[in-house]
Formats: structure tokens, C-alpha cells, sequence
């Protein structure tokens, strides 16, 4: 009944819209149309990748050429994933390395739709990698094998691992900002907090809290979560932290209001029993922050993340993990793990609200978890410890 109460003219133009507009879609179902025409097509562009040289892929999907092609046989034989009609499983992992989708469209020509859709099918296999690759160590590790700092694990030998927590660039919604500042203001992170063991690899990790958690609380949710056991070591074990974290029973945390970072112990050298005690728990604990270091040198979204939902920005950084366990357990080195296994290499804290004196004095805000048996046990180990040290010197 419209049609006919309107004029000729606005027949016309009604006409031609619904022409144009049914066009449109016409031609889309008919073929779509690729965001850009470069001669090198998706395929084609992952098989120069990987017969290429080995700088390209580190440089593209960092990693080496070695490493991403044993990913991607895994994935298979798993059954994660699997070729698609017109995307191979190497397209599709290799989406997940770039820092957003348009340079995934434009390096390997699929639509923004086919890339959006791969980049979370991937993602989400990710996660499941993650639970097989992100495991807990031995809780009995031979101190005398090959590696670093060999005559301190000798003396820390209830030592399993080092325990910190690192800060991930986070892109937030307006209203929620103010959570993941932190102390320091403009950009926004996501506090993390890990484990790893004496070869860099993390056994635990906890992701997606606000800037503005404290890391003692974030461990102390994390030893009551159901849903993410932690890893409790034996009662003869510990983690070694940092002054940030209670020193109890599991967790040696080095004296307060005493000397403890590297870069202090550059200029003058270890005086008092509990400098020296500082400085050798700082040189075994320093493997979390080259670890750190090694996992944001290889991806660079952990330091400018994509605007993804947070859930979502939550899972790549667990993802960034699982992919760095992977590449040191099948034993393929490249430039970075070379540039970070350096045991001299001194690294502050990866955390951008550290704060020496403040992280110390914020430890009793939170309340501290284990009973007093438990903080009188890793007294008297720590006063062994030190003499020890000093009967090597």
C-alpha cells in the first residue's frame, strides 16, 4: 500500500536501492573479493616462508623454521587441527603470530572473516595445548646436571623453581582502566604470575589480573583455586621469590630491607651474611626474569597487545607460554634463547609497578598464607643456608 501512495520519483529511487543492494550481495555469494591482489597467495607465501631463510620465520612467526614446522606436525597428529578446503594447518597457526588480523589478511590473502574465524580456532586449540605443555616439574632435581649456577643449586638444593609475577600490555574498556593502571599511569597491563624451573620453562601460570593486584595476593588466591591446582612442592621444597611473597614453608624469600637485586651488587660486592645469602638466592631466582625477558622478546604483543576482548587478550598471553615451554623442550635454540640464557644477564623485575620498598612494605597488607611452624621452618633453612655460603667462601 506504500508504493502506492508514493510519487514516480521516489518509486525510482526506492527501486534502484533494492537493485544495488540485492547486486551487492549477488556478487559477494558469487565470489568474494580478497582484501588485497598480491601475486604470492596465502599457500604459497607459508612455502617461501618455510624454505626461506631461518631469520624470515623468526622474524614473521617467532620462531624458528624448525620449530613452527614441528608445531604444526603436532598439532596434527593430535588432531587439533586440521587442512581446510582452501587454508593449510601452517596458514592457520601463522595468524595467531601476528599482532592483529590485518596483517595476517595481508601476508597470507584470505578475507578478515576467514582469518577472524582461523584466529580463534587456533586460540582455542592453544588452550588445550597449554594444560598438556604447562605442567609441573620434578619436585626432585639432580643438581649436579649440566646448566648454570651449579655450585649454588648444590647449596639450595630444595630449590625447584623460581616464582614472580610480570606485567602484559592490556587494552581495557574505559570503565575498568583504573584496575589495570596500576601505580603508574597511562598504558594498561594485565598482572601475570608464573613458575618456571633452572631451563626457563614454566610449570605454572596465572593470567588475567588487573594491574592493580598485588603479587602476594594473586598467589594467594592462586594456592586456594580448585579449578588451577597449584603445584604445592614437598614439605623439603620451595620456590624461590622475592621479598614481594611471604617467606614460608614451599616459598624462600630473600632477607628485607637487605641488598638483594643484581644490578646492587655491580659496584660493591656482598659484605654482610645476609648480602651473601641475598645475592646467591638473586642469581638462582634471576632464571624467572630472563624467562620473562626471553618470552617478550619473542612475542611482542605481550608488550603492545591487540585490541581484543579481555578474555581473549587473557588466552594469547597463555598462549605465548605454552609456545615458549614448547620451543626449549624440543631443544631448538635461536637467537633469543641464546641472547637470554646468559646467566650474567641482569634483569630487574619485569613487573612495571615494582617498586623495591613499596612491593616490601605492601607483603603484610596481604594475609600471608602458612602458620607460624611453617615461617620458623624456612627461617632456620635460610640461616643453614648462610652458613654454607660461608664455609665456601
Amino acid at each position: 500500500m506504500i508504493m502506492f501512495t508514493m510519487d514516480y520519483d521516489k518509486k525510482l529511487r526506492l527501486l534502484i536501492v533494492m537493485y544495488l543492494y540485492l547486486r551487492f550481495f549477488w556478487r559477494r555469494g558469487l565470489k568474494r573479493m580478497r582484501d588485497n591482489t598480491s601475486k604470492t597467495y596465502g599457500h604459497q607465501f607459508t612455502l617461501e616462508l618455510l624454505r626461506g631463510t631461518n631469520n624470515q620465520c623468526i622474524e614473521l612467526l617467532r620462531m624458528s623454521r624448525d620449530s613452527y614446522v614441528r608445531l604444526c606436525t603436532h598439532f596434527r597428529v593430535k588432531s587439533w587441527l586440521k587442512d581446510s578446503k582452501h587454508i593449510s594447518v601452517e596458514e592457520k597457526n601463522g595468524d595467531v603470530f601476528d599482532d592483529d588480523l590485518s596483517q595476517s589478511t595481508r601476508r597470507f590473502q584470505h578475507s578478515k572473516q576467514t582469518m577472524h574465524k582461523y584466529f580463534y580456532e587456533v586460540l582455542d586449540k592453544m588452550m588445550v595445548f597449554a594444560k598438556d605443555i604447562i605442567v609441573p616439574t620434578s619436585f626432585n632435581p639432580n643438581p649436579n646436571i649440566p646448566g648454570h649456577n651449579r655450585r649454588l643449586r648444590r647449596i639450595f638444593r630444595g630449590a625447584v623453581g623460581a616464582l614472580d609475577g610480570t606485567s602484559v600490555h592490556a587494552i581495557v574498556p574505559l570503565d575498568k582502566q583504573r584496575l589495570y593502571r596500576g601505580r603508574g599511569k597511562g598504558d594498561c597491563y594485565q598482572n601475570v604470575l608464573a613458575i618456571c624451573d633452572f631451563n626457563m620453562i614454566f610449570t605454572f601460570v596465572v593470567a588475567g589480573w588487573e594491574g592493580i593486584a598485588h603479587d602476594s595476593r594473586i598467589l594467594s588466591e592462586a594456592l586456594t583455586d580448585r579449578d588451577a591446582p597449584f603445584p604445592f612442592p614437598p614439605p623439603d621444597k620451595y620456590y624461590l621469590c622475592d621479598a614481594a611473597y611471604t617467606h614460608t614453608r614451599g616459598f624462600m624469600a630473600p632477607y628485607r630491607n637487605v641488598r638483594y637485586w643484581l644490578g646492587d651488587f655491580h659496584r660493591r660486592r656482598a659484605l654482610t651474611n645476609k648480602e651473601k645469602f641475598n645475592h646467591s638466592h638473586a642469581k638462582l631466582r634471576n632464571v624467572v626474569e630472563r624467562a620473562f625477558g626471553l618470552l617478550k622478546a619473542r612475542f611482542p604483543i605481550l608488550k603492545r597487545m591487540a585490541p581484543f576482548p579481555l578474555v581473549t587478550q587473557r588466552h594469547i598471553v597463555i598462549a605465548c607460554f605454552a609456545l615458549h615451554n614448547y620451543i626449549i623442550k624440543e631443544g631448538l635454540s635461536d637467537e633469543y634463547f641464546s641472547q637470554y640464557n646468559q646467566v650474567d644477564i641482569s634483569l630487574q623485575s619485569n613487573n612495571v609497578q615494582d617498586d623495591d620498598e613499596e612491593e616490601e612494605d605492601d607483603v603484610d597488607e596481604v594475609q600471608p598464607h602458612g602458620c607460624a611452624r611453617d615461617w620458623e621452618y624456612m627461617v632456620h633453612l635460610r640461616d643453614q643456608i648462610v652458613d654454607q655460603l660461608m664455609r665456601v667462601e
